[in-house]
């Protein structure tokens, strides 16, 4: 079964039901954020977010957001290339190493990755962090193309503010 065709569809749909929700549409960072580990050899990448991974993640964040206490408006996005595995990049994310650099939330399930039977991959990693009177949650995508070496990783920050501060 071919899953392309399928996974389309359904971010299709999504695109329709979320195309008159509003609200900001992400931007582009130029680095990295200090607090989240850079891969090793990874380089930055003019890899833009496509517009319906852009929609579903924007469409999931704000749903998260109205049943907890925390508003967020806006994220920011920043992409990698490198030659790395999916597995050597949830590897690389480990909660230990996370934890160190200040994400704090346990609740979050970390790093998955998985590989195909011909070989290309993925992964998901989510990390959160409270800070006081903010919070802020860190979703890497990982995506290995079939025909290229390469690994494009997609990192996805949102920060809010909690609502009663």
């Amino acid at each position: 079964m071919r899953t392309k065709p399928i996974l389309i569809l359904v971010l299709a749909a999504v695109l329709l039901m979320t195309a008159g929700c509003g609200g900001s549409k992400g931007d582009t960072v130029s680095n990295m954020w200090p607090d989240v580990p850079t891969l090793p050899e990874a380089k930055k990448a003019d890899i833009k977010l496509p517009l319906p991974m852009r929609l579903v993640i924007q469409t999931m964040m704000r749903a998260s957001a109205n049943q907890s206490d925390v508003d967020l408006d806006k994220f920011d996005f920043v992409g990698y290339t490198t030659s790395n595995t999916p597995q050597e990049i949830t590897d690389f994310y480990s909660q230990e190493r996370m934890a160190a650099e200040g994400w704090n939330q346990s609740d979050q399930p970390g790093c998955t990755s998985a590989t195909g039977a011909e070989g290309f991959g993925g992964g998901i990693c989510f990390f959160g962090k409270d800070s006081g009177g903010e919070q802020s949650v860190l979703f890497i995508a990982i995506a290995q193309d079939e025909g290229k070496k390469d690994t494009q990783v997609y990192y996805v920050r949102f920060d809010g503010k909690f609502k009663n501060q």
